[in-house]
C-alpha cells in the first residue's frame, strides 16, 4: 500500500480528470410526438442497463462444478457482476486428437474447459460479450503434433480455418498469441512453431478472422515494466509487428500477482506503484490500439479477513487506474471461485490456488472484493436519472453504454432504448 498511498493526491487527481474525460459524455434528450413536435411536462426516466467498457473474467468453471447449488451460483453470480466472460481455446484440450476438436453440443468433458457451444448459450441469454483465449500458446501445443514444421502448421492452419468457420462471426475479440516473449531462447528448434513466430501466426489469422480483433497477450513482468520505456521487449515486439503491416489490433497486458508475501512486498515498486502503473498504460496506449488488463489475480493468501480486506482495498485502486485511462478498453479478472485455478486439483491449495485470488469463496459466498468491484460496475460507474416535469431538451451526463428511456404521460409509460457511445451521436430524440 505504501506507493498508493504516498501518490494518494495525484493519482485520484488524474483518475477523477480521466476517469469524467474518457468514460462519460454529455448526452442531450429531446420528447417529441409523432409530429416532431416538443413534448414538454413529461416524467423521465433514464436508467443505465449496460456499460460499453468490459468488465470480464474467464468462464472455466461454468457447470464444472460437483454440484448443482455452485454451478447455479456460479451462473448467478457471473452475470451480475460481468459483462465479457473469456472461452477456453486452448488447442492441446480442444483437439485431444489429431482432427477431432471439440464442437458441438456434447463434446467430450475436460476439466475447466467447458465446450464453447455452452459458454455461447449462456452468454447470449445474459448479453455477455465472448473473447476466444487463446489460438496459438507454444506452451500448449497438442502431444499428436507432428515434429515437422510443415506438418504442424498444416494443422494450424485447418485449426484456424476451423475455429473461424464455426465461431469467427459469434466471437469478435481472440487472442491470437499468447505469451510468445515467454518462450525458450532455443524456441527456434523446436520444428512444431512455425518460422517467423508470432507474425506468421497473426498473418495466418487474419486470412480467415476477417471480421474480428486478434490481440496479442502476455504476461505481467513483461507487459509491467516501465524500466526500459520504448526499448521493453514488449514494447519492441509489438512495434515490429506492425510496422510489418501484421495486424494487431488490440494489446493484452496481464497482471498475475503470483509472487509469494515477501516476493510482492519487494515487487511493490513495480506492480503496486500507481506511476508505474499510468506509465505502462501510456506507453502501450501510445500504439492508438485497445488496450485489455487480459488477466487479473490479486491475492488473498490463505483466506485470511485481514488478506481478503487488503486483497479488496488493492483492487479498488486497480480498478480506479485501469479504468479511467483513455486506450483501456477491458478488465478482465482472471478465476472468480477460489480453489478453481490451474495446475491445481480442484479444491486444493496448491498451483496457482495458493494465492487465494478468487472473488467468491470456494462455498460460493462472495469475498470483500466481489462486493467493492459490484459497487464500481454498477453502482459508482452508473448513471441513471429521473425528470419530473421534461422541458423541450435535457442534457444529462453518462458513463458509455445502454440506457432505458421510460417515458410517461397520461398515466401511459412508453419506453425506449439509446446508447451513449464514444464514438456516436450525443443527441437523442424519443417520440411518443
Amino acid at each position: 500500500m505504501k506507493y498508493f498511498e504516498e501518490q494518494k493526491a495525484q493519482m485520484e487527481a488524474r483518475v477523477a480528470l480521466d476517469t469524467r474525460r474518457n468514460r462519460k459524455a454529455f448526452a442531450k434528450l429531446h420528447i417529441t410526438d409523432k409530429e416532431g413536435r416538443p413534448v414538454t411536462g413529461v416524467k423521465v426516466r433514464v436508467d443505465q442497463k449496460s456499460h460499453d467498457f468490459k468488465f470480464g473474467c474467464n468462464l472455466f468453471m461454468l457447470d464444472q462444478f460437483p454440484d448443482e447449488a455452485r454451478n447455479q451460483a456460479y451462473r448467478k453470480e457471473f452475470k451480475e457482476l460481468f459483462n465479457y466472460g473469456i472461452a477456453p481455446f486452448y488447442w492441446a484440450d480442444f483437439e485431444l486428437t489429431d482432427g477431432a476438436p471439440r464442437m458441438g453440443e456434447n463434446p467430450p468433458d475436460v476439466y475447466r474447459r467447458p465446450a464453447p457451444e455452452k459458454i455461447l448459450g449462456y452468454c447470449g441469454e445474459n448479453g455477455i460479450d465472448v473473447k476466444g483465449h487463446p489460438l496459438f500458446w507454444h506452451k500448449f501445443l497438442p502431444d499428436w503434433l507432428p515434429a515437422d514444421r510443415d506438418e504442424s502448421f498444416y494443422r494450424l492452419d485447418r485449426r484456424l480455418r476451423e475455429l473461424s468457420s464455426e465461431y469467427g462471426d459469434r466471437i469478435r475479440d481472440w487472442d491470437c498469441v499468447n505469451e510468445s516473449l515467454t518462450r525458450p531462447c532455443n524456441y527456434m528448434r523446436d520444428t512444431r512453431l512455425p518460422r517467423d513466430y508470432p507474425g506468421s501466426i497473426f498473418k495466418k489469422a487474419a486470412k480467415y478472422f476477417t471480421n474480428n480483433r486478434l490481440f496479442i497477450n502476455d504476461v505481467t513482468e513483461i507487459a509491467w515494466d516501465d524500466e526500459l520505456g520504448e526499448l521493453s521487449a514488449y514494447h519492441m515486439q509489438i512495434e515490429n509487428l506492425l510496422l510489418k503491416g501484421i495486424p494487431v489490433d488490440a494489446i493484452g497486458m496481464q497482471y498475475h500477482m503470483f509472487y509469494t508475501p515477501e516476493e510482492l512486498e519487494k515487487r511493490a515498486g513495480q506492480f503496486y506503484n500507481p506511476e508505474c502503473l499510468f506509465n505502462c498504460m501510456d506507453m502501450y496506449g501510445s500504439f492508438g490500439l485497445p488496450l485489455h488488463v487480459s488477466e487479473v489475480t490479486v491475492p488473498a493468501y490463505g483466506g485470511t479477513q485481514e488478506n481478503m480486506e487488503l486483497q479488496a482495498r488493492i483492487t479498488e485502486m486497480l480498478y480506479r487506474i485501469w479504468f479511467s485511462h483513455e486506450q483501456m478498453e477491458g478488465i478482465v479478472w482472471w478465476n472468480l471461485v477460489d480453489g478453481t485455478a490451474a495446475y491445481a486439483p480442484f479444491g486444493s491449495f496448491e498451483g496457482e490456488n495458493y494465492y487465494a485470488g478468487g472473488l467468491l469463496n470456494h462455498d460460493m459466498t462472495p469475498k470483500p472484493v466481489y462486493h467493492v468491484l459490484k459497487r464500481l460496475i454498477h453502482e459508482e460507474w452508473h448513471t441513471e436519472e429521473q425528470i419530473d416535469s421534461m422541458p423541450e431538451a435535457h442534457v444529462f451526463e453518462g458513463f458509455f453504454g445502454t440506457y432505458d428511456v421510460e417515458v410517461e404521460l397520461n398515466g401511459e409509460t412508453v419506453r425506449r432504448e439509446l446508447h451513449l457511445s464514444k464514438y456516436g451521436s450525443r443527441e437523442f430524440t424519443i417520440e411518443i
